[in-house]
């Protein structure tokens, strides 16, 4: 009985001694994370009074500009009326058609950022690539992708190709494919590598094992994480509009040169309408995929 004793009083004292370490960590680590908030807080100058008494209300007021002067006797009277919703959206069928380009935009991008994020992730698993070397580079090569800066890309590219959708597609399908094909390498890594073994048993060559033992249990997280960036390129195509890159966001731009504030709003109004309708349909494509769909 007092050994038991001794082994239960040292495993206790143990215990204590390592929950207080571990307490002290943590500790550490918010205070440590507190003090760099705290400083990039004071360098971005967030609550510095620069800008203004009172940057709040300054806000408030910018919001308040935003909102247009709708009339309710004349809310669906015709766009030459003032205070109607078409007098509102008095350019509706252009913003539609830039905003239809947009999605062809974010389609396109992620189709093509999606098949190079595909063929690379292939050679930076370490469960399908053998060579160190070459998931060494290609690893490293989606990782400078990934510290490109979407507009910056962009700018380059409408000085390269001109204004116009072409520098947009290019730019998201780069981005794509640094992001899609570091989650599509993890997804290869984690897959069931008794699949594998036994197709490397049975003298399967590379492209077989992809093909066949790889694809079928990784393809509806393939196509998850696809359509999650689909509606991020949807965003992000309307964002480089801006600086020339095609869509609905050289509406956006011109609004901001005129300063049309009512027009800001309509215009955010249908790139949050359009991400919604993206959103709601990838999800049912999600849920289909993974069988929830089948369950309803």
């Amino acid at each position: 009985m007092s050994e038991t004793s001794s082994a239960v009083t040292a495993f206790e004292a143990l215990r204590r001694q390592t929950l207080r370490r571990q307490r002290l960590q943590t500790l550490a680590g918010l205070l440590i994370f507190s003090a760099i908030l705290l400083i990039s807080f004071q360098r971005s100058q967030f609550f510095s009074s620069d800008i203004g008494d009172d940057p709040l209300g300054r806000i408030g007021e910018f919001l308040n500009r935003m909102i247009p002067d709708l009339k309710g006797e004349a809310l669906l009277a015709d766009r030459r009326t003032e205070g109607s919703l078409a007098w509102w959206y008095y350019d509706l069928p252009r913003w539609l058609r830039l905003g239809w380009q947009t999605v062809e935009m974010a389609i396109v991008a992620t189709i093509l950022g999606a098949i190079g994020g595909l063929l690379a992730s292939f050679l930076c698993a370490r469960n399908l690539m053998p060579i160190a070397a070459v998931r060494f580079t290609v690893r490293r090569t989606l990782e400078a992708i990934r510290t490109l800066p979407d507009l910056v890309l962009a700018l380059i590219l409408v000085a390269a190709f001109g204004a116009g959708p072409l520098a947009g597609v290019i730019t998201l399908a780069v981005s794509t494919m640094g992001s899609l094909g570091k989650l599509f390498s993890e997804i290869n890594e984690e897959v069931d590598p008794r699949q594998l073994e036994g197709m490397r048993a049975s003298g399967a060559g590379y492209a077989a094992m992809i093909r066949y033992g790889v694809v079928p249990q990784v393809l509806p997280n393939y196509t998850s994480y696809a359509l999650i960036r689909l509606e991020g390129n949807l965003a992000g195509a309307a964002a480089l509009g801006i600086v020339g890159a095609g869509g609905i966001g050289i509406e956006l731009q011109r609004a901001i040169t005129y300063t049309e504030f009512d027009t800001y709003l309509a215009i955010l109004l249908l790139i949050v309408g359009m991400i919604f309708l993206i959103d709601i349909a990838s999800e049912a494509i999600r849920h289909r995929l993974i069988g929830l769909g089948e369950s309803r």
